[in-house]
């Protein structure tokens, strides 16, 4: 089942109708004692079918815990507030202004992924009206959710269709949603309720494309919609009947050759609407670029011959949304600066021409510290090689600097601090720890989830440079590094 929403919205007060063209803006004021000088952050997501938030401002909170963001927008759209890596996700609307108080477990708010352990900003509106958007999706979101939960296991497993139609009809006696493109909350409940159908007809798919797929609308900016829309065409490209494995072959590695594609897979009727084929086909692209039967090379160039022959707008920046997350990952150790144990700005940019990597740790994390240990060693064989480097991502930078003042020596490799960018763990994708990320030396991402030093890593150095591994294995190598 599709995960609820992570807010916990009291009220607010959103307008509930079809998007507004013309940019309004959106101000969002309020408190968060907890985190007074702490920056935080507005994202939106604009790319749903991605998966991706991008900040659109930030603000420090003051001494006082107040704070004031301000965004313009065209249309409802899914946004979140996070104050370090703790967030709640809620939905903004052109014109709106929103005031609350956020409130957060502390013990949870210490951790690098606190959405773990169910550990979200708690959103207090001090405005409350009970028929606004955030409020009737949160209470419909909580019925589903425990109707999800309480009969997970025969939704799932179960054969018996009467245990969906219980669901229905509990849900019904409460909500009753149509299909009505035009209404953000009549879709939000339409394309959530469309789960248990996808449940219940998983061996019939074309009564699923019939009732949510077959008409003239994408909901692009509504994540029921497009939840329900990655759910169905997750690898569709590649399990269709109506496509063969050749075609996808001559048109992707072979030649990069859209037009042909887009005509070819328009055979399937599930794809005869021409704006949803191409959807279907960006997304499959997308999906297909971590696949070894795929030339990752073709698939970036039909990617952008789309981008820029696309006559849809929203899709142009669907791909470029991907390709510049892509670029992001790219070059993570382009521009960001870090501090060392002196208070100084270094970046990752510097250990260029090496392999790098990269080592990411909190000081109170025994694991984290145990696999140092192990680092010295691989550290001082493959000098020259490979650059190890720690970052520490401890809230507190005073714990950092005491770390390194008291273990500092016992290192040969550089110890730094994140200096509280948040983002970079989150565009990384750092959620537990200790974690590991390797880089090739023209700086490039090489394995975002790394071998550890404890499981695998000195197996894979050995394979990546095999000639320290026979300098060891030969007693009559005379090692000059080693007098």
């Amino acid at each position: 089942m599709r995960k609820r929403l992570r807010h916990i919205i009291l009220a607010f007060g959103l307008w509930t109708g079809c998007p507004v063209f013309g940019q309004t803006p959106v101000t969002i004021t309020g408190t968060a004692s907890f985190a007074a000088g702490e920056e935080i952050r507005l994202l939106v997501f604009n790319d749903l079918l991605n998966g991706i938030a991008e900040v659109v401002t930030t603000d420090i909170i003051d001494k006082n815990g107040r704070f004031s963001l301000r965004f313009a927008t065209t249309e409802i759209q899914l946004a979140q507030l996070a104050i370090r890596t703790s967030k709640a996700e809620f939905f903004i609307v052109p014109a709106n202004s929103y005031s609350f108080n956020i409130t957060v477990d502390s013990i949870l708010y210490q951790r690098v992924n606190p959405e773990k352990y169910g550990g979200f900003l708690h959103i207090e509106n001090l405005r409350p009206d009970t028929a606004d958007l955030n409020y009737k999706i949160n209470r419909f979101s909580q019925l589903f959710g425990s109707l999800s939960d309480e009969y997970a296991y025969d939704l799932i497993y179960g054969h018996n269709p009467g245990i969906f139609d219980s669901v229905r009809n509990l849900v019904a006696g409460r909500y009753h949603f149509t299909y009505t493109p035009t209404n953000f909350y009549q879709s939000y409940g339409f394309y959530t309720l469309g789960e248990l159908d996808m449940l219940q007809y998983r061996k019939k798919p074309t009564l699923i494309y019939q009732k949510y797929f077959d008409n003239d609308y994408i909901l692009y900016n509504n994540p029921a919609y497009m939840s329900l829309f990655n759910q169905y065409y997750e690898g569709y490209l590649y399990y269709s009947s109506y496509i063969s494995k050749e075609l996808l072959d001559r048109t992707i590695n072979d030649q990069p050759d859209y037009p042909t594609l887009f005509n070819e897979v328009g055979r399937d009727p599930k794809l005869a609407n021409a704006r949803l084929r191409e959807l279907v086909i960006i997304k499959n692209l997308i999906g297909f670029l971590d696949n070894k039967e795929f030339d990752r090379g073709n698939i970036l160039k039909l990617l952008e011959y789309i981008r820029t022959t696309t006559s849809f707008d929203k899709h142009k920046d669907l791909i470029t949304s991907k390709l510049n997350q892509l670029s992001r990952n790219r070059k993570a150790l382009e521009g960001m600066a870090f501090l060392n144990a002196k208070g100084h700005k270094t970046t990752l940019k510097q250990y260029k021409g090496s392999v790098v990597y990269l080592h990411i740790f909190q000081t109170d994390c025994l694991n984290c510290i145990r696999e140092m240990m192990i680092i010295k060693e691989l550290a001082e064989k493959y000098d020259g090689k490979v650059q190890f480097v720690s970052m520490c991502i401890d809230p507190d930078k005073a714990d950092y600097l005491s770390f390194t003042k008291r273990y500092g020596q016992q290192f040969g490799w550089p110890v730094l601090y994140f200096d509280e960018q948040y983002d970079w763990l989150v565009q990384l994708g750092v959620e537990t720890l200790p974690d590991h990320i390797l880089f090739n030396a023209d700086g490039s991402l090489s394995m975002r989830y790394a071998p550890s030093p404890e499981k695998g890593l000195a197996e894979y150095l050995q394979t990546r440079f095999p000639q320290e591994a026979e300098e060891e294995e030969n007693p009559m190598f005379y090692n000059r590094n080693k007098q």
